[in-house]
């Protein structure tokens, strides 16, 4: 946890060096969020075991289906 809390704010501090077009001292939503990963790093524990990409990609297997618009 204490590591990714040290790259993300060295990307953070970086990006408009990195992204020199964008306004600074602008977040968008998505880097607001990943400041709360860390958070969630020291009360769940390694991301493997609470991410949710395995259910998305179910989701995704289940939205291919053809139930010809069928409900029941």
């Amino acid at each position: 946890a204490e590591a990714y809390q040290k790259y993300y704010n060295q990307w953070v501090g970086n990006l408009h060096t990195l992204f020199p077009h964008t306004r600074e001292g602008t977040a968008r939503p998505n880097i607001h969020a990943g400041q709360h990963i860390y958070d969630f790093l020291l009360l769940f524990g390694p991301v493997i075991s609470w991410w949710c990409f395995p259910f998305e990609r179910l989701i995704g297997a289940l939205q291919k289906i053809n139930t010809n618009d069928f409900v029941g």
